[in-house]
């Protein structure tokens, strides 16, 4: 996997965290650098999407006129093909939990393998767990379409595209991620105790095979 641009949404209103997430201290870092720069790795920009600005990374807004956290996804699909030209970008919650490339990998492996799909995100038995997601700039009229019809949930757009199912190789149901202070908090113990290991695939114990 190349470099390429993490764009981490942080225009929720954090209002079961009670406080702004996308700021919040992790590891000594705002929240939402600490989810892009470790998914991003070496070289790889992070670019936040909404209202917070943190740590002086570029932030872009919304897209105008639409709800939702597809309006970041829209946006990011946007500001990659402007500032990079056509191809991949991943899209991120601010609140995803020691988040790691590994997991992206299998993401871009099943577009690689699927020729002509556009998405690819996580899936369990039940439902889509779609950040972070892997997209092509392709997916960008799909995007549109929905948003103009009034689509807002990312499960919404993930139908929509035709996305490519991945399963998530745990038993969490998806990716790890916090939504009150006490999700955060045991994150945080469990990870201290070692438990939470950087790379969640099966041989994690958190993730049996």
């Amino acid at each position: 996997m190349s470099p390429i641009p993490v764009y981490v949404l942080v225009g929720g209103a954090s209002q079961r965290f009670g406080a702004d997430k996308a700021s919040h201290p992790i590891d000594g870092e705002p929240w939402a650098l600490h989810v892009g720069r470790r998914l991003a790795g070496p070289g790889g920009e992070v670019v936040l999407v909404g209202a917070t600005a943190v740590g002086g990374a570029r932030r872009i807004e919304d897209a105008v006129g639409v709800e939702g956290p597809v309006a970041g996804v829209l946006s990011a699909l946007r500001d990659r093909l402007a500032t990079l030209g056509s191809g991949r970008l991943v899209v991120a919650s601010c609140d995803l939990i020691y988040p790691d490339p590994a997991w992206l990998a299998p993401l871009w492996d099943a577009l690689d393998q699927r020729e002509g799909m556009v998405a690819a995100a996580y899936h369990d038995a039940e439902r889509w767990h779609p950040l972070p997601l892997v997209l092509e700039t392709a997916a960008l009229a799909a995007a549109e379409g929905y948003a103009a019809l009034g689509g807002r949930s990312l499960h919404g757009l993930m139908n929509t595209t035709g996305a490519t199912v991945v399963r998530w190789p745990g038993s969490r149901g998806g990716p790890p991620q916090a939504n009150t202070p006490e999700d955060l908090l045991g994150a945080l113990e469990t990870a201290a105790r070692g438990l939470h290991l950087r790379s969640p695939m099966p041989e994690s114990p958190l993730f049996p095979s």
